[in-house]
C-alpha cells in the first residue's frame, strides 16, 4: 500500500464527491476523483496503485457493483466501500467480492473515515502455494 494511501472516490454527485474527498484529505489520504464510471475506470488504468475505491451505488449506465467488478479487473487487492442511499437494492449482490462494504450514504463522515480505514487495514488470506514443501528441515549452521 501506499503511503499515503491512493483512494479513488466516484460520484455523480458533484457536491458530494467533492465533500467525501475533502474528508478522507482531511485524515492524509491522496484522493483522485471521478463524475462516473466511465471517468474511474479510465483513471483505474492510468493509476498503477489505488488503495481503496469508494462509489457511490445509483448512478446513470452502471451502478457502483458493476463497476468495483470492472475495478477489480484492473486492481484485484483493493477494497471497495459502495456508498448509497439505496441500501435495499444492494441486498444479496455484496457476498461475491471479497475486501467489500456497504455504507449508508446519510452515515457521518467519522463513519465514513472508520469504514475506509478499516477495509484498508483489513489483511486478506494469501493463495496457499503448491510449491510449498511438506516437511519442514532444520538449517545447517
Amino acid at each position: 500500500m501506499a503511503d499515503p494511501p491512493t483512494l479513488l472516490v466516484v460520484d455523480d454527485d458533484p457536491l458530494f464527491r467533492e465533500l467525501q474527498a475533502r474528508a478522507l484529505r482531511g485524515k492524509g489520504y491522496n484522493v483522485i476523483q471521478a463524475g462516473g464510471p466511465a471517468e474511474a475506470l479510465r483513471l483505474a488504468r492510468a493509476t498503477p496503485a489505488i488503495d481503496l475505491l469508494l462509489t457511490d451505488f445509483v448512478m446513470p449506465k452502471v451502478n457502483g457493483l458493476e463497476l468495483a467488478r470492472r475495478f477489480r479487473a484492473l486492481h484485484p487487492r483493493s477494497p471497495v466501500l459502495v456508498v448509497s442511499g439505496s441500501l435495499p437494492l444492494l441486498k444479496g449482490k455484496d457476498g461475491e467480492l471479497d475486501r467489500f462494504a456497504v455504507l449508508e450514504k446519510s452515515s457521518t463522515f467519522d463513519e465514513l473515515l472508520g469504514k475506509v480505514h478499516a477495509l484498508l487495514t483489513e489483511t486478506s488470506p494469501l493463495p496457499l502455494s503448491t510449491s510449498l514443501p511438506t516437511t519442514i528441515t532444520p538449517s545447517s549452521p
